[in-house]
Protein backbone atom coordinates (compact mmCIF):
# COMPACT_ATOMS: atom_id res chain seq x y z
CA UNK A 1 0.00 0.00 0.00
CA UNK A 2 1.28 3.39 -1.39
CA UNK A 3 2.74 6.20 1.10
CA UNK A 4 0.18 9.74 0.07
CA UNK A 5 3.16 12.63 0.28
CA UNK A 6 1.76 15.84 2.14
CA UNK A 7 3.24 19.06 2.31
CA UNK A 8 3.75 20.40 5.35
CA UNK A 9 2.39 23.99 6.38
CA UNK A 10 5.94 25.81 6.72
CA UNK A 11 6.84 24.58 3.27
CA UNK A 12 3.43 26.13 2.02
CA UNK A 13 4.35 29.39 3.79
CA UNK A 14 7.97 28.80 2.20
CA UNK A 15 6.40 28.95 -1.13
CA UNK A 16 4.00 31.70 -0.32
CA UNK A 17 6.56 33.89 0.19
CA UNK A 18 8.66 33.52 -2.15
CA UNK A 19 6.16 34.12 -4.63
CA UNK A 20 5.09 37.25 -3.11
CA UNK A 21 8.78 37.94 -2.79
CA UNK A 22 8.83 37.71 -6.72
CA UNK A 23 5.62 39.70 -7.44
CA UNK A 24 6.67 42.08 -5.06
CA UNK A 25 9.89 42.43 -7.11
CA UNK A 26 7.65 42.56 -9.86
CA UNK A 27 5.96 45.11 -9.68
CA UNK A 28 9.19 47.23 -8.29
CA UNK A 29 10.97 46.20 -11.80
CA UNK A 30 7.72 47.43 -13.36
CA UNK A 31 7.98 50.82 -11.54
CA UNK A 32 11.44 50.90 -12.29
CA UNK A 33 11.53 50.46 -15.82
CA UNK A 34 8.53 52.97 -16.14
CA UNK A 35 10.53 55.13 -14.30
CA UNK A 36 13.70 54.94 -16.04
CA UNK A 37 11.78 55.22 -19.39
CA UNK A 38 9.80 58.12 -18.92
CA UNK A 39 12.30 60.11 -16.30
CA UNK A 40 13.75 62.76 -18.47
CA UNK A 41 12.17 61.35 -21.51
CA UNK A 42 9.25 61.87 -23.68
CA UNK A 43 8.21 58.33 -22.71
CA UNK A 44 7.10 55.00 -23.94
CA UNK A 45 4.81 54.68 -27.31
CA UNK A 46 5.11 58.13 -28.48
CA UNK A 47 5.91 59.83 -31.87
CA UNK A 48 6.03 62.86 -33.50
CA UNK A 49 4.63 63.42 -37.04
CA UNK A 50 5.22 59.49 -37.09
CA UNK A 51 8.72 59.50 -36.29
CA UNK A 52 9.41 56.98 -33.18
CA UNK A 53 10.81 58.90 -30.46
CA UNK A 54 10.15 56.67 -27.38
CA UNK A 55 12.35 56.67 -24.81
CA UNK A 56 14.31 59.96 -26.28
CA UNK A 57 14.62 63.08 -24.16
CA UNK A 58 13.72 66.37 -25.87
CA UNK A 59 17.39 66.89 -27.27
CA UNK A 60 17.58 63.53 -28.81
CA UNK A 61 14.34 63.36 -30.32
CA UNK A 62 14.79 67.14 -31.88
CA UNK A 63 17.66 65.75 -33.61
CA UNK A 64 16.38 62.81 -34.94
CA UNK A 65 12.95 64.97 -36.37
CA UNK A 66 15.28 67.54 -37.52
CA UNK A 67 17.15 64.72 -39.15
CA UNK A 68 14.21 62.83 -40.65
CA UNK A 69 12.62 66.38 -42.10
CA UNK A 70 16.51 67.29 -43.91
CA UNK A 71 16.58 63.57 -45.14
CA UNK A 72 13.06 63.93 -46.68
CA UNK A 73 13.12 63.28 -50.24
CA UNK A 74 11.78 65.55 -52.84
CA UNK A 75 11.07 63.40 -56.57
CA UNK A 76 10.72 65.54 -59.67
CA UNK A 77 8.69 63.66 -62.24
CA UNK A 78 7.78 64.03 -65.87
CA UNK A 79 5.63 61.29 -67.17
CA UNK A 80 4.99 59.72 -64.39
CA UNK A 81 9.10 58.69 -64.36
CA UNK A 82 11.53 60.17 -61.54
CA UNK A 83 13.90 62.46 -63.40
CA UNK A 84 15.65 63.68 -60.47
CA UNK A 85 15.49 63.49 -56.82
CA UNK A 86 17.08 65.74 -54.01
CA UNK A 87 16.48 66.32 -50.06
CA UNK A 88 14.86 68.81 -48.67
CA UNK A 89 18.67 69.93 -47.25
CA UNK A 90 19.74 69.70 -50.76
CA UNK A 91 16.98 72.45 -51.10
CA UNK A 92 17.81 74.78 -48.30
CA UNK A 93 15.10 73.61 -46.33
CA UNK A 94 15.67 72.51 -42.15
CA UNK A 95 13.56 73.29 -38.74
CA UNK A 96 14.35 75.63 -36.35
CA UNK A 97 15.85 73.63 -34.08
CA UNK A 98 15.61 75.84 -31.01
CA UNK A 99 11.69 76.07 -31.66
CA UNK A 100 11.60 72.51 -32.02
CA UNK A 101 13.31 71.73 -28.65
CA UNK A 102 11.39 74.03 -26.73
CA UNK A 103 8.21 72.28 -27.98
CA UNK A 104 9.72 68.95 -27.48
CA UNK A 105 10.62 70.17 -23.92
CA UNK A 106 7.34 70.84 -23.38
CA UNK A 107 5.93 67.82 -23.79
CA UNK A 108 8.12 65.70 -22.39
CA UNK A 109 6.79 67.41 -19.28
CA UNK A 110 3.19 67.42 -19.67
CA UNK A 111 4.27 63.48 -20.65
CA UNK A 112 5.85 63.24 -17.16
CA UNK A 113 2.72 65.10 -14.87
CA UNK A 114 0.57 62.31 -16.91
CA UNK A 115 2.60 59.09 -16.67
CA UNK A 116 0.97 56.11 -17.07
CA UNK A 117 2.30 52.43 -16.43
CA UNK A 118 0.28 51.36 -19.59
CA UNK A 119 0.39 54.22 -22.12
CA UNK A 120 -1.24 53.92 -25.76
CA UNK A 121 0.13 54.74 -28.60
CA UNK A 122 0.06 58.44 -28.95
CA UNK A 123 1.48 60.60 -32.35
CA UNK A 124 1.95 63.81 -31.96
CA UNK A 125 2.13 66.83 -34.37
CA UNK A 126 3.79 69.78 -33.17
CA UNK A 127 3.66 72.87 -34.71
CA UNK A 128 7.21 73.73 -36.55
CA UNK A 129 9.09 76.55 -37.95
CA UNK A 130 10.44 75.68 -40.95
CA UNK A 131 13.63 77.68 -42.02
CA UNK A 132 14.97 78.49 -45.83
CA UNK A 133 18.44 79.09 -46.70
CA UNK A 134 17.69 81.03 -49.65
CA UNK A 135 20.87 81.14 -50.93
CA UNK A 136 21.83 77.01 -51.03
CA UNK A 137 18.04 76.74 -52.06
CA UNK A 138 18.62 79.16 -55.13
CA UNK A 139 22.35 77.17 -55.75
CA UNK A 140 19.77 73.51 -55.18
CA UNK A 141 17.43 74.56 -57.69
CA UNK A 142 19.69 75.93 -60.60
CA UNK A 143 21.34 72.61 -60.15
CA UNK A 144 17.87 71.11 -60.47
CA UNK A 145 17.41 72.72 -63.82
CA UNK A 146 20.57 71.66 -65.26
CA UNK A 147 18.90 69.67 -68.05
CA UNK A 148 21.60 66.97 -67.97
CA UNK A 149 19.56 65.70 -64.43
CA UNK A 150 16.43 65.23 -66.36
CA UNK A 151 18.05 62.66 -68.83
CA UNK A 152 19.57 62.34 -72.68
CA UNK A 153 16.73 63.64 -74.94
CA UNK A 154 17.41 67.31 -76.21
CA UNK A 155 14.05 69.60 -74.72
CA UNK A 156 11.56 70.90 -77.27
CA UNK A 157 11.26 74.52 -77.89
CA UNK A 158 7.21 75.80 -77.80
CA UNK A 159 6.25 76.78 -81.07
CA UNK A 160 3.85 79.70 -81.42
CA UNK A 161 0.54 79.96 -83.15
CA UNK A 162 0.82 81.63 -86.35
CA UNK A 163 -0.44 82.37 -89.70
CA UNK A 164 1.37 80.81 -92.70
CA UNK A 165 0.74 80.33 -96.25
CA UNK A 166 0.57 76.82 -97.32
CA UNK A 167 2.19 76.33 -100.52
CA UNK A 168 0.33 72.63 -101.33
CA UNK A 169 -3.16 74.11 -101.06
CA UNK A 170 -2.34 77.48 -101.67
CA UNK A 171 -4.16 79.61 -99.14
CA UNK A 172 -3.18 80.87 -95.28
CA UNK A 173 -4.05 78.60 -92.95
CA UNK A 174 -3.67 78.88 -88.80
CA UNK A 175 -1.12 76.99 -87.44
CA UNK A 176 -1.99 76.02 -83.14
CA UNK A 177 0.64 76.26 -80.97
CA UNK A 178 2.78 73.95 -79.67
CA UNK A 179 3.55 73.08 -75.93
CA UNK A 180 7.10 72.31 -75.46
CA UNK A 181 8.97 71.04 -72.89
CA UNK A 182 11.86 74.03 -72.10
CA UNK A 183 11.16 74.14 -68.47
CA UNK A 184 10.78 77.72 -67.16
CA UNK A 185 12.48 78.51 -64.04
CA UNK A 186 10.47 80.82 -62.74
CA UNK A 187 7.04 78.37 -63.47
CA UNK A 188 9.79 75.52 -61.49
CA UNK A 189 10.21 77.62 -58.58
CA UNK A 190 6.72 78.26 -58.25
CA UNK A 191 5.29 74.82 -58.43
CA UNK A 192 8.06 73.64 -56.46
CA UNK A 193 6.87 76.31 -53.42
CA UNK A 194 3.43 75.07 -54.07
CA UNK A 195 3.72 71.35 -53.80
CA UNK A 196 6.34 71.60 -50.68
CA UNK A 197 3.93 73.90 -49.20
CA UNK A 198 1.26 71.59 -49.53
CA UNK A 199 3.06 68.72 -48.18
CA UNK A 200 3.70 70.61 -45.41
CA UNK A 201 0.50 71.49 -44.39
CA UNK A 202 -0.61 67.64 -44.89
CA UNK A 203 2.71 66.24 -43.19
CA UNK A 204 5.63 67.64 -41.36
CA UNK A 205 7.62 64.57 -42.07
CA UNK A 206 6.39 61.42 -44.38
CA UNK A 207 6.54 60.07 -47.41
CA UNK A 208 8.34 61.18 -50.80
CA UNK A 209 7.38 64.83 -52.13
CA UNK A 210 6.98 64.37 -55.82
CA UNK A 211 7.31 67.93 -58.10
CA UNK A 212 5.93 67.05 -61.12
CA UNK A 213 7.74 68.36 -64.78
CA UNK A 214 4.42 68.96 -66.80
CA UNK A 215 3.13 71.53 -68.96
CA UNK A 216 3.07 73.88 -66.00
CA UNK A 217 6.59 74.64 -65.17
CA UNK A 218 7.00 74.46 -69.29
CA UNK A 219 7.74 77.40 -71.42
CA UNK A 220 4.41 78.38 -72.97
CA UNK A 221 4.26 79.39 -76.25
CA UNK A 222 3.64 83.49 -76.49
CA UNK A 223 1.14 83.00 -78.90
CA UNK A 224 -1.88 81.04 -78.84
CA UNK A 225 -4.63 80.71 -81.44
CA UNK A 226 -7.40 83.02 -81.45
CA UNK A 227 -10.72 84.12 -82.86
CA UNK A 228 -9.23 87.18 -84.26
CA UNK A 229 -6.30 85.05 -85.95
CA UNK A 230 -9.04 83.20 -87.15
CA UNK A 231 -10.65 85.75 -88.29
CA UNK A 232 -7.65 87.06 -90.07
CA UNK A 233 -7.03 83.80 -92.09
CA UNK A 234 -10.68 84.04 -93.60
CA UNK A 235 -9.83 87.98 -94.34
CA UNK A 236 -6.82 87.14 -95.78
CA UNK A 237 -7.84 84.09 -97.99
CA UNK A 238 -10.69 86.14 -99.22
CA UNK A 239 -8.36 88.97 -100.35
CA UNK A 240 -6.42 86.15 -101.96
CA UNK A 241 -9.15 84.67 -104.11
CA UNK A 242 -9.98 88.33 -105.49
CA UNK A 243 -6.67 88.87 -106.26
CA UNK A 244 -6.49 85.41 -108.05
CA UNK A 245 -10.11 85.88 -109.87
CA UNK A 246 -9.30 90.18 -111.06
CA UNK A 247 -8.32 90.47 -114.85
CA UNK A 248 -7.87 94.45 -115.83
CA UNK A 249 -8.83 95.12 -119.81
CA UNK A 250 -6.82 97.99 -121.34
CA UNK A 251 -8.09 100.13 -124.24
CA UNK A 252 -6.31 101.82 -126.61
CA UNK A 253 -9.18 102.50 -128.80
CA UNK A 254 -10.03 99.67 -130.83
CA UNK A 255 -7.20 97.40 -129.67
CA UNK A 256 -6.87 95.78 -125.63
CA UNK A 257 -4.63 94.69 -123.92
CA UNK A 258 -5.21 91.71 -121.27
CA UNK A 259 -3.81 91.39 -117.61
CA UNK A 260 -4.57 88.45 -117.08
CA UNK A 261 -5.13 86.53 -113.71
CA UNK A 262 -1.87 84.29 -114.13
CA UNK A 263 0.50 87.35 -114.46
CA UNK A 264 -1.36 88.63 -111.28
CA UNK A 265 -0.49 85.85 -109.24
CA UNK A 266 2.40 86.06 -110.51
CA UNK A 267 2.73 89.32 -108.50
CA UNK A 268 1.58 88.39 -105.07
CA UNK A 269 3.68 87.72 -102.03
CA UNK A 270 2.45 85.62 -98.98
CA UNK A 271 4.94 85.50 -96.36
CA UNK A 272 3.60 84.57 -93.12
CA UNK A 273 0.73 86.62 -92.04
CA UNK A 274 0.94 89.12 -94.90
CA UNK A 275 -0.23 89.16 -98.13
CA UNK A 276 1.46 91.73 -100.58
CA UNK A 277 1.95 92.50 -104.43
CA UNK A 278 5.41 92.88 -105.48
CA UNK A 279 5.69 96.79 -106.55
CA UNK A 280 8.55 95.99 -108.86
CA UNK A 281 6.89 93.06 -110.99
CA UNK A 282 3.69 95.83 -111.02
CA UNK A 283 5.48 99.16 -111.87
CA UNK A 284 8.11 97.14 -114.68
CA UNK A 285 4.90 96.12 -116.38
CA UNK A 286 3.35 99.72 -116.23
CA UNK A 287 6.77 100.93 -117.82
CA UNK A 288 6.40 98.41 -120.45
CA UNK A 289 3.32 99.75 -121.09
CA UNK A 290 4.26 103.25 -120.87
CA UNK A 291 7.31 102.63 -123.13
CA UNK A 292 4.58 100.51 -125.66
CA UNK A 293 1.74 102.97 -125.88
CA UNK A 294 3.30 106.15 -124.72
CA UNK A 295 3.20 108.93 -127.99
CA UNK A 296 3.76 112.25 -126.59
CA UNK A 297 7.33 113.42 -126.11
CA UNK A 298 9.26 110.84 -128.24
CA UNK A 299 10.81 111.93 -131.95
CA UNK A 300 7.54 111.00 -134.20
CA UNK A 301 7.91 108.97 -138.07
CA UNK A 302 5.39 110.52 -140.18
CA UNK A 303 4.41 109.13 -143.59
CA UNK A 304 3.39 112.15 -145.39
CA UNK A 305 0.54 112.64 -147.92
CA UNK A 306 2.97 113.03 -150.62
CA UNK A 307 4.74 109.31 -149.59
CA UNK A 308 7.97 110.32 -147.68
CA UNK A 309 8.71 109.52 -144.00
CA UNK A 310 9.84 112.40 -141.57
CA UNK A 311 10.94 112.48 -138.46
CA UNK A 312 9.06 115.11 -135.98
CA UNK A 313 11.08 116.10 -132.91
CA UNK A 314 9.30 118.77 -131.25
CA UNK A 315 6.60 116.55 -130.87
CA UNK A 316 4.05 117.64 -127.86
CA UNK A 317 0.67 115.76 -129.35
CA UNK A 318 -0.18 112.14 -128.17
CA UNK A 319 -0.77 110.12 -125.18
CA UNK A 320 1.27 109.69 -121.90
CA UNK A 321 0.66 107.10 -118.92
CA UNK A 322 0.49 108.46 -115.57
CA UNK A 323 2.59 105.47 -114.25
CA UNK A 324 2.12 106.95 -110.46
CA UNK A 325 -1.34 107.18 -111.23
CA UNK A 326 -1.68 103.61 -113.00
CA UNK A 327 -0.16 101.88 -110.07
CA UNK A 328 -2.29 103.31 -107.61
CA UNK A 329 -5.72 102.45 -109.71
CA UNK A 330 -4.34 99.23 -110.70
CA UNK A 331 -3.57 98.13 -106.97
CA UNK A 332 -7.11 99.21 -106.81
CA UNK A 333 -8.68 97.01 -109.19
CA UNK A 334 -6.62 93.83 -108.21
CA UNK A 335 -8.68 94.14 -105.27
CA UNK A 336 -12.23 94.05 -106.60
CA UNK A 337 -12.10 90.66 -107.83
CA UNK A 338 -14.30 91.52 -110.76
CA UNK A 339 -12.86 91.73 -114.61
CA UNK A 340 -12.05 95.80 -114.93
CA UNK A 341 -12.09 97.14 -118.43
CA UNK A 342 -10.99 100.88 -118.72
CA UNK A 343 -7.95 103.38 -120.35
CA UNK A 344 -5.13 103.75 -118.61
CA UNK A 345 -4.81 106.80 -116.28
CA UNK A 346 -3.15 109.07 -118.12
CA UNK A 347 -1.19 112.36 -117.69
CA UNK A 348 -1.61 113.86 -121.34
CA UNK A 349 -4.06 112.42 -123.65
CA UNK A 350 -4.77 112.97 -127.97
CA UNK A 351 -7.95 113.18 -129.60
CA UNK A 352 -8.07 109.47 -130.42
CA UNK A 353 -6.11 106.39 -131.24
CA UNK A 354 -5.88 103.19 -132.02
CA UNK A 355 -3.45 101.04 -130.31
CA UNK A 356 0.52 102.56 -130.40
CA UNK A 357 -1.29 105.07 -133.57
CA UNK A 358 -2.18 108.02 -131.75
CA UNK A 359 -3.63 109.81 -134.87
CA UNK A 360 -6.09 107.32 -135.88
CA UNK A 361 -6.47 108.96 -139.49
CA UNK A 362 -7.49 111.92 -137.76
CA UNK A 363 -4.97 115.10 -138.15
CA UNK A 364 -4.32 118.14 -139.53
CA UNK A 365 -0.86 117.92 -142.16
CA UNK A 366 1.19 120.91 -143.05
CA UNK A 367 4.77 121.10 -145.39
CA UNK A 368 5.91 124.05 -144.85
CA UNK A 369 8.26 123.68 -147.87
CA UNK A 370 5.50 122.44 -149.93
CA UNK A 371 3.19 125.90 -148.67
CA UNK A 372 0.10 122.81 -148.29
CA UNK A 373 -2.56 121.69 -146.09
CA UNK A 374 -4.31 118.36 -145.89
CA UNK A 375 -7.35 117.63 -143.29
CA UNK A 376 -7.92 113.95 -142.66
CA UNK A 377 -10.71 112.55 -140.30
CA UNK A 378 -10.84 109.14 -139.82
CA UNK A 379 -8.87 108.16 -142.27
CA UNK A 380 -10.50 110.18 -145.28
CA UNK A 381 -9.15 113.26 -146.78
CA UNK A 382 -11.24 115.80 -146.41
CA UNK A 383 -10.03 118.73 -147.68
CA UNK A 384 -6.09 120.25 -149.04
CA UNK A 385 -5.60 123.79 -149.79
CA UNK A 386 -2.53 126.02 -149.95
CA UNK A 387 -1.06 127.93 -146.81
CA UNK A 388 1.00 131.00 -146.49
CA UNK A 389 3.01 130.06 -143.36
CA UNK A 390 5.59 132.57 -141.19
CA UNK A 391 8.07 134.46 -142.87
CA UNK A 392 11.21 132.76 -143.29
CA UNK A 393 13.36 134.71 -140.69
CA UNK A 394 14.03 133.97 -136.55
CA UNK A 395 11.39 135.91 -135.83
CA UNK A 396 8.40 135.05 -137.98
CA UNK A 397 9.05 131.36 -138.79
CA UNK A 398 6.16 128.91 -138.24
CA UNK A 399 7.42 126.22 -135.68
CA UNK A 400 7.58 122.21 -136.50
CA UNK A 401 6.49 120.03 -134.47
CA UNK A 402 2.95 117.88 -133.34
CA UNK A 403 0.56 119.67 -131.25
CA UNK A 404 -3.21 119.54 -130.34
CA UNK A 405 -5.35 122.29 -131.10
CA UNK A 406 -5.88 124.35 -128.30
CA UNK A 407 -9.48 125.58 -128.82
CA UNK A 408 -11.47 126.87 -131.08
CA UNK A 409 -12.90 130.61 -131.46
CA UNK A 410 -15.34 132.93 -133.90
CA UNK A 411 -14.73 135.32 -134.38
CA UNK A 412 -11.52 136.68 -132.91
CA UNK A 413 -9.49 139.31 -132.82
CA UNK A 414 -5.32 138.68 -133.24
CA UNK A 415 -3.20 141.64 -131.63
CA UNK A 416 0.63 141.93 -131.27
CA UNK A 417 2.23 145.25 -129.32
CA UNK A 418 5.19 143.78 -131.01
CA UNK A 419 4.69 144.21 -134.63
CA UNK A 420 1.50 146.61 -134.31
CA UNK A 421 -1.10 144.77 -135.34
CA UNK A 422 -4.96 144.23 -134.62
CA UNK A 423 -6.39 142.51 -136.62
CA UNK A 424 -9.94 140.56 -136.87
CA UNK A 425 -10.34 136.93 -138.03
CA UNK A 426 -13.23 134.90 -138.58
CA UNK A 427 -11.67 131.46 -137.80
CA UNK A 428 -8.98 131.00 -135.18
CA UNK A 429 -7.71 127.60 -134.49
CA UNK A 430 -4.45 128.61 -132.42
CA UNK A 431 -1.90 125.41 -131.51
CA UNK A 432 1.45 126.64 -129.89
CA UNK A 433 2.97 130.01 -128.60
CA UNK A 434 0.41 132.23 -130.09
CA UNK A 435 0.62 130.93 -133.52
CA UNK A 436 -2.76 129.39 -135.21
CA UNK A 437 -4.82 128.47 -138.16
CA UNK A 438 -7.19 131.24 -139.37
CA UNK A 439 -8.36 132.84 -142.32
CA UNK A 440 -6.46 135.88 -144.31
CA UNK A 441 -8.59 137.47 -146.39
CA UNK A 442 -5.77 140.15 -146.94
CA UNK A 443 -3.99 137.76 -149.14
CA UNK A 444 -4.65 138.10 -152.42
CA UNK A 445 -2.87 134.03 -153.13
CA UNK A 446 -1.88 130.91 -151.52
CA UNK A 447 0.86 128.57 -151.80
CA UNK A 448 4.07 128.49 -153.52
CA UNK A 449 6.85 131.36 -152.94
CA UNK A 450 4.57 133.77 -151.37
CA UNK A 451 5.31 132.96 -147.57
CA UNK A 452 8.73 134.33 -148.67
CA UNK A 453 7.51 137.94 -149.22
CA UNK A 454 4.60 137.61 -147.50
CA UNK A 455 4.96 135.57 -145.23
CA UNK A 456 2.92 135.61 -141.34
CA UNK A 457 4.15 136.47 -138.45
CA UNK A 458 4.18 132.54 -137.65
CA UNK A 459 0.72 131.92 -138.08
CA UNK A 460 -0.75 129.58 -140.74
CA UNK A 461 -2.99 131.74 -143.40
CA UNK A 462 -6.20 130.01 -144.77
CA UNK A 463 -8.49 130.83 -147.62
CA UNK A 464 -12.03 131.89 -145.91
CA UNK A 465 -13.39 128.81 -147.21
CA UNK A 466 -10.80 126.39 -146.16
CA UNK A 467 -10.75 127.85 -142.52
CA UNK A 468 -14.23 127.44 -142.46
CA UNK A 469 -14.31 124.07 -143.13
CA UNK A 470 -11.49 123.17 -141.40
CA UNK A 471 -13.07 125.01 -138.29
CA UNK A 472 -16.44 122.87 -138.59
CA UNK A 473 -14.17 119.55 -138.72
CA UNK A 474 -12.15 120.25 -136.00
CA UNK A 475 -12.59 120.11 -132.03
CA UNK A 476 -9.94 120.76 -129.38
CA UNK A 477 -7.52 118.68 -129.25
CA UNK A 478 -7.06 117.64 -132.84
CA UNK A 479 -3.41 117.07 -134.03
CA UNK A 480 -1.60 119.24 -136.35
CA UNK A 481 1.84 117.90 -137.59
CA UNK A 482 3.66 120.89 -139.25
CA UNK A 483 6.92 119.78 -140.72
Amino acid sequence: MEKKSTISKKTLKIILGICIAAAILAVAGLFGYTYMADHNTLGRKISVWGVEVSRLDAKQAEEKIAAEFENRPVSFQENDKEVYSMTLKDLGYSLNEEDLLNKLTDLQKQREENRKIFPKEENVNLECQIEEDEEQEKQARQQALDLSNFGTEERKSSTDASIQYNEEKKEFILVKQVQGTEIDPDKLETTVDTNLNAAFDTALLGDTITIPLNKHVYISPAVTATEDMENKVTSLNSQLKKYRSTTVTYTFGSETVVLDADTISSWLKAEGETLTLDEDAIKTYISDLANKYNTIYVPRTFHTSTGTDVTIEGNEYGYRIDQDGEYAQLVEDLKSGTAVTRDPVYSKTGYQRNGTDDLAGSYIEVSLDAQHLWLYKDGNLVTETDIVSGAPTEERHTYTGAWPIAYKASPFTLTSDAYGYDTKVKYWMPFVYGQGLHDASWQSSFGGTRYKTNGSHGCINLPKDQAALIYETIDAGYPIIIY
